[in-house]
C-alpha cells in the first residue's frame, strides 16, 4: 500500500490532533503539509512531530490567492487535502484539490437548504461533483460527527437490527444549562455582525423562525420550539432544524420520519457588545465603507466584516448563545420500527457522550467538537488506507458504514446502546 502525501489546510486543535495521529502510525502519511494563513502556528505544530519520523513541512497560504496557493500546492503535490478552513472556504479548498488532482476530505456541510426539497442539493459542496468526477479523483464531505459519524450509526442499526425503521428521533444536548444567579442577568458579550452594521430589515415581521421535520417521507415545516421532549437525562429540547435531518433525507430517503432536537434559548441572557473589540475594529480600518479590492472583486471591510461575523438575528429562540460548555454532552438516537430478527415492534436508542471538561483539558475544545474530530481523523485514516474511494463528492453515507463505526470507536467516539420505550 502506497503511503499519501497529506495537505492539511488550516491549524487548530483538529490540525493538532490529526498531525499527531499519522505521525504515530507512519503507515498513513510518508509526507505532510501544514498549510495555513498564520504560518507561525504551522510551525509550531510541526515542532510536536519533530521526532516521529514522518516527514513534516509548513507553509502559508491565503485562499483568495488562488495563484500563490496553487504554486505552493504544485510544490507539495498532494494525494489527499484536508480541509480544516473555516466552512465558507469550502469550495476554494475543493478547487484547489481538483487544480492538484488529489482527493479531498472535510468535516462540515457548507450552506445547507434552510428547508430541503426533491430539486436542492445537500450542501454547495456537492456543485463540484462533476470536476471531481471528471479528475477521476474523490471528495468526501462532512465527515465530521455530523452527518458523518451520526449517519453511520443509523446506517448499522438499519442494518443489524431493524428489518424496518419507523421513527428517528435525534437529541442534541451541547452541555449543562448555566443559570444565572437570583438577580443577575447572565451577559453575553459576543461580537454579532449587528454590532459592526445595521441590517437591513426584508420584512417588518424579521427573520423565519419556522422548522422542518420529516414526516411520511414528506417535509412538514412548523413553527420553532412548538415540540417540546426530554434527553435521557431529563433535560427540556425542542424541535428544531438540522443538516443532520437534511443529511437522512437526501442520503437515505426511505427514512419516512425523522425529527432533531436541541437546547432551547438560555434564558437572562442580556447581550452588551464588546466595545473594545469594536474600538480595536475601528483603529485597523476593518469598520470603513470604503471599497478595497481584493483580488478581482471590490468589497468595503465593513461589509466583509459583517458576513464573516454571527448574525445574533438567526439564533432565534430556538438556539442557544453557547458559553464555554459544561458538564456531559450526549448526542441521543432513538430508533423504533420492526426487530431484523422475528420482526416485532421493538425501540433502541443509541446515545454518545463526552465530558465538556475532559474535552477541553485534553484537547481544548468542547465535547461535541472533540467528537467532530474524531470522526474527521477516523475518515482520514480511511482515505489513506484508499477504503474511501469513489470519482465524485459524496458524505461517509456513501461507504461501508461498519468500518467507519470501527473506525471512530478507535478515535474515542463512545457509543452506549441500550432498548427500551419509543420516544416521546
Amino acid at each position: 500500500m502506497i503511503m499519501k502525501r497529506v495537505l492539511i489546510l488550516g491549524c487548530n486543535e483538529i490540525s493538532k490532533r490529526l498531525l499527531i495521529a499519522l505521525c504515530r502510525n507512519r503507515s498513513y502519511a510518508s509526507d505532510i503539509c501544514l498549510a495555513s494563513r498564520q504560518k507561525q502556528e504551522c510551525d509550531e505544530l510541526k515542532n510536536l512531530a519533530a521526532s516521529m519520523g514522518v516527514r513534516v513541512t509548513t507553509s502559508g497560504i491565503d485562499m483568495t490567492n488562488v495563484e500563490g496557493a496553487m504554486m505552493m500546492v504544485r510544490i507539495f503535490a498532494p494525494d489527499i487535502v484536508v480541509n480544516l478552513l473555516p466552512p465558507e472556504l469550502s469550495l476554494d479548498a475543493m478547487s484547489l484539490a481538483v487544480k492538484a488532482k488529489a482527493d479531498y476530505i472535510d468535516s462540515t456541510l457548507f450552506d445547507v437548504p434552510d428547508v430541503p426539497s426533491p430539486t436542492s442539493l445537500l450542501s454547495k459542496q456537492f456543485r463540484m461533483f462533476g470536476e471531481f468526477h471528471g479528475t477521476g479523483k474523490t471528495a468526501i464531505c462532512g465527515a465530521g460527527f455530523v452527518p458523518g459519524a451520526v449517519n453511520a450509526i443509523i446506517r448499522r442499526a438499519a442494518k443489524n437490527d431493524f428489518s424496518k425503521i419507523d421513527y428517528i428521533d435525534l437529541i442534541a444536548v451541547s452541555g449543562e444549562r448555566k443559570v444565572a444567579k437570583k438577580g443577575r442577568t447572565e451577559i453575553d458579550d459576543t461580537l454579532y455582525s449587528e454590532d459592526v452594521k445595521t441590517p437591513v430589515v426584508a420584512n417588518k415581521f424579521g427573520p423565519s423562525k419556522n422548522v422542518f421535520y420529516i414526516s411520511d417521507g414528506k417535509v412538514v415545516e412548523t413553527e420553532a420550539m412548538s415540540i417540546e421532549a426530554k434527553s435521557s437525562s431529563g433535560t427540556k429540547v425542542y424541535l428544531d432544524s438540522s443538516p443532520m435531518v437534511t443529511d437522512l433525507l437526501k442520503e437515505i430517503p426511505d427514512m419516512a420520519n425523522v425529527r432533531y432536537f436541541k437546547l432551547g434559548k438560555k434564558p437572562d441572557l442580556e447581550h452588551i457588545p464588546p466595545q473594545d473589540k469594536i474600538d480595536f475594529l475601528k483603529e485597523i480600518g476593518l469598520m470603513s465603507d470604503k471599497p478595497v479590492t481584493v483580488g478581482n472583486v471590490e468589497v468595503a471591510p465593513i461589509d466583509l466584516l459583517a458576513a464573516i461575523l454571527p448574525k445574533r438575528s438567526d439564533l432565534g429562540e430556538s438556539s442557544p448563545i453557547e458559553s464555554k460548555a459544561k458538564g456531559m454532552a450526549s448526542y441521543e438516537i432513538y430508533i423504533t420500527g420492526k426487530s431484523k430478527r422475528d420482526n416485532i415492534d421493538i425501540a433502541k436508542s443509541y446515545i454518545v457522550t463526552g465530558d465538556n471538561e475532559a474535552s477541553y483539558e485534553k484537547h481544548g475544545v468542547s465535547a461535541f467538537d472533540d467528537m467532530k474530530g474524531a470522526a474527521l481523523i477516523a475518515g482520514v485514516k480511511l482515505m489513506c488506507r484508499d477504503k474511501w474511494k469513489k470519482t465524485g463528492v459524496f458524505t461517509p453515507a456513501a461507504f461501508d458504514c461498519e468500518e467507519y463505526c470501527k473506525a471512530f470507536t478507535m478515535e474515542g467516539i463512545k457509543l452506549t446502546e441500550g432498548e427500551g420505550k419509543p420516544f416521546k
